[in-house]
């Protein structure tokens, strides 16, 4: 009788895909684009650079379902036009305003968003991963 409960129970905490609930989920990168740019002000809050960095392209997206919602991306970033301490503060910048600059500096980061939606409460971290070489290709 133990034995069933126990694999009753296993069950019931798999998901659709066979994973455990919990577990990180891959998701669609490219549908997580506006969710990196919520990223900017933390990026930006750990760039020494002289101007912004923003968004270019969401490399990897995975889920997880847990108290809330972590989404964690692999965000590939690069200089824009803005320069920090501008007229633009980093909570206001879009695609529209602050431009990506040409052969700008770019890099990773690893941005995780835990969001519970019925609190009205969303958490933003960003953890550079590392430099991006001109020459490479995403």
């Amino acid at each position: 009788m133990q034995y069933a409960c126990l694999i009753v129970a296993l069950v019931f905490a798999m998901t659709a895909n066979g994973q455990m609930a919990g577990g990180l989920s891959n998701a669609n990168a490219s549908e997580y684009t506006g969710s990196a740019w919520k990223s900017v002000p933390e990026i930006n809050g750990q760039n020494n650079g002289a101007d912004y960095l923003v968004p270019i392209k969401v490399l990897k997206a995975q889920v997880q379902v847990v108290a809330g919602t972590n989404t964690i991306l692999e965000v590939l970033v690069g200089e824009s036009t803005c320069a920090k301490g501008g007229p633009i503060q980093a909570k206001q910048i879009t695609a529209a305003n602050c431009p990506l600059k040409a052969n700008g500096q770019r890099a990773i980061y690893k941005v995780t968003i835990w969001e519970k939606v019925w609190e009205n409460f969303t958490q933003i971290t960003a953890e550079k991963v590392r430099d991006v070489k001109p020459s490479e290709q995403f």
